[in-house]
């Protein structure tokens, strides 16, 4: 298996800024599953208050960019920058519905890794 294969996060850079300690690195993926940003940031857009959607916008946002997981860290980027703008966002929203899926694309692949951190050695 290859780096590339992992869809949603880039495992290489995530690795590295952890001093490719993998044992940390799987503990942090436990972390971000178990905090389920998407469906905070999604229940904060279905509430409709704007605070609470750039707060989980954010938050999502800093977790993605940390973890390196580009495409979950551009759009909670963005869904941050329309709120801060004045703009509504709602769950039928592109952006929302686009969240949502590349969350899912992800989380398929952290679940892969904690159950098979294994995986992590065999990485090229």
């Amino acid at each position: 298996m290859k780096y590339g294969d992992i869809k949603g996060l880039d495992v290489q850079k995530g690795l590295a800024l952890i001093a490719n300690n993998k044992a940390i690195y799987v503990k942090l993926l436990k972390s971000f599953a178990s905090n389920a940003f998407c469906d905070k940031l999604i229940e904060a857009i279905n509430g409709g208050d704007a605070e609470q959607i750039r707060q989980a916008a954010h938050a999502f946002k800093g977790v993605a960019g940390n973890m390196h997981m580009d495409e979950l860290f551009e759009l909670s980027r963005a869904i941050e920058a329309d709120v801060k703008s004045g703009a509504q966002v709602k769950a039928g929203d592109e952006k929302a519905l686009a969240i949502v899926q590349a969350n899912g694309v992800t989380m398929d692949s952290v679940n892969m890794l904690i159950e098979n951190p294994g995986l992590l050695d065999g990485l090229a």
